[in-house]
């Protein structure tokens, strides 16, 4: 039998994207981020929640009305006092985005609200001066979620072999805190495949 050598040659850095992270909504969070959509899953999946905004949305006659109507359906159906609530715009162009607000035009959806209460906020403790950068937080790790901007890095040795590797990254410089030294410098996102 004959048999060759081959020589394959392997960075010794590689970074991908994770694709089998959980989804951040999953962590303790200050609220429920609710959307209702047709072409996308609410990302929080609260089925009672999911119903309230899409059936008040029907009788409410502007986003003021429609966040009033929220707030008591809440608190008769889920019986959790409301904090607050604020609106939630998608911009779906190449990727999607959410943010807090409202905005009209092409490519925008006014479809979403980000709902506090006393029950959801307890975990965190958050104090109300506080609600909205934390949900820009959460609302901007969300965003990176949903359109697979998470990385994961494989470190190999001389050898070939797996010398460490980690995923969840939401930011690929974060990597760089797991690194040997020799890579201070170094452009991560050259080793992204």
């Amino acid at each position: 039998m004959k048999t060759i050598k081959k020589q394959i040659e392997v960075n010794k850095l590689v970074i991908e994207y994770d694709e089998g992270i959980d989804s951040p909504r999953e962590w303790s969070n200050l609220g429920y981020f609710i959307t209702v959509d047709n072409k996308y899953r609410s990302p929080d999946d609260h089925d009672t929640l999911i119903n309230i905004v899409r059936e008040s949305g029907q009788e409410a006659t502007s986003c003021d009305n429609h966040m009033e109507i929220i707030k008591k359906e809440v608190e008769d159906q889920v019986q959790e006092k409301v904090l607050a609530i604020y609106p939630v715009v998608k911009y779906e162009h190449g990727g999607v985005s959410y943010s807090l607000g409202q905005r009209h035009g092409f490519d925008y959806s006014n479809n979403g609200f980000y709902i506090v209460t006393e029950e959801s906020r307890k975990e965190l403790g958050t104090e109300e001066k506080d609600f909205e950068a934390v949900i820009k937080s959460e609302i901007d790790t969300y965003n990176q979620y949903a359109n697979g901007e998470v990385y994961r890095f494989t470190l190999y040795d001389e050898d070939g072999g797996v010398e460490d590797s980690c995923c969840g990254f939401y930011d690929i410089e974060d990597i760089r805190g797991y690194l040997p030294e020799e890579w201070k410098n170094e452009d991560l996102t050259k080793y992204l495949k």
